[in-house]
């Protein structure tokens, strides 16, 4: 056996997961198909440490997202990640949006993430004195981080452990090995050179393309079909306002977006949003049409009523891998696929929000599956 585990992605995720096996003495192999490490959704997205209010109780989102939290907080602590514990407010604009405050709460209690208090509007306002609403909820636990700060931090601790990476590679191919419960494994480089290796466990983070990698793995399930949506961001063409919270506004349907927000990065720079931009093709594009301005503008002028058009613009976007079933909900898929034949094989399909803060939770949740 070449290696005990081949983990497949070098996003946040593959790097928490590469952390925990090869800390627990497992010979660990990273393919990462770009050159270096968080290329795709871990480093384009709003940095945001999720408390864990708004998904389902006892949902993988939820319940990874509320241990993720502590975790992430612990470990930027003890290994030096910049971030920062600066609080959260969710403001509602009108009558109706301050009932479905109540739902919110509500809701987050019955998942065990207690710490959420209501807010009035001129508590509000006495914090954030540009800020519009007729109340609001403030969480106390939510925060920011540097995620490239986090992604470095987990792949040298990874190397420290033993870890191998082989970057500008793909996985073309497995054959079960029928004399042993290990896999063989294809490995092609840049130069389209193929290579053989043994393993025992394969894991697959392979973020936007985990439902391609999955198929190479041998789960065909529809089910794990990924569709691409793009998040964009504007920010602040100068410094004329000041935020001491992210704001948000309360969430859309079936959270499938969280709304046009306020967050803030670690130098205090302040940028809006994401979107939500279904993409009917899959392709990494990453540029914002500035066509856009107008609904961000709109959206923001509802709790920012100060905002002129010439304030915002064009930032960055991300990509999120989401589930393409249009359920009420879509939650995680994270399964070892012993049931279709394959055991040793996890698939982690439709990691998305609040995957970066849920991403050492979810590292802890695979490894407990073998162990």
């Amino acid at each position: 056996m070449d290696f005990d585990t081949l983990i497949i992605g070098a996003g946040v995720v593959g790097l928490a997961t590469s952390e925990i096996f090869s800390k627990n003495n497992q010979r660990v192999l990273v393919v990462e198909k770009e050159n270096k490490i968080g290329t795709g959704v871990s480093s384009r997205n709003s940095e945001v440490i999720h408390a864990g209010i708004y998904y389902p109780k006892d949902s993988l989102k939820s319940l990874l997202c509320i241990r993720g939290k502590i975790l992430l907080y612990e470990w930027c602590l003890n290994h030096k990640v910049s971030h920062c514990r600066l609080g959260k407010y969710i403001i509602a604009i009108n009558d109706e949006e301050k009932a479905r405050l109540e739902m919110i709460k509500e809701n987050a209690g019955n998942a065990g993430m207690d710490e959420l208090y209501f807010a009035t509007s001129e508590k509000i306002n006495e914090d954030e004195p540009e800020i519009h609403s007729v109340g609001g909820l403030y969480s106390p636990t939510s925060g920011i981080i540097s995620a490239h700060g986090l992604m470095d931090s987990l792949k040298v601790k990874s190397q420290q452990h033993g870890t191998d990476f082989l970057f500008c590679s793909k996985v073309k191919s497995i054959t079960k090995n029928s004399q042993s419960t290990g896999y063989f494994v294809e490995i092609t480089d840049a130069s389209n050179q193929a290579s053989e290796i043994e393993v025992a466990k394969i894991i697959n983070c392979a973020g936007l393309y985990a439902d391609e990698v999955a198929l190479i793995l041998g789960v065909d399930d529809a089910s794990y079909k990924q569709k691409f949506v793009k998040g964009n961001y504007f920010k602040l063409s100068a410094r004329k306002y000041k935020f001491n919270h992210l704001v948000y506004p309360v969430p859309l349907p079936k959270l499938h977006g969280l709304g046009v927000h306020i967050t803030l990065g670690l130098e205090g720079e302040v940028k809006f949003g994401p979107d939500v931009e279904n993409l009917a093709v899959r392709i990494e594009e990453y540029s914002v049409d500035e066509n856009r301005k107008t609904a961000f503008y709109e959206a923001i002028k509802t709790y920012l009523p100060k905002i002129e058009m010439d304030d915002l613009i064009e930032d960055m976007s991300g990509i999120r891998p989401r589930l393409a079933a249009d359920k009420e909900f879509n939650d995680f898929i994270i399964n070892e696929e012993f049931n279709r034949n394959l055991p040793g094989i996890i698939n982690c399909v439709g990691i998305e929000s609040p995957g970066l803060t849920a991403s050492l939770a979810i590292a802890e949740y695979i490894y407990g599956r073998f162990n």
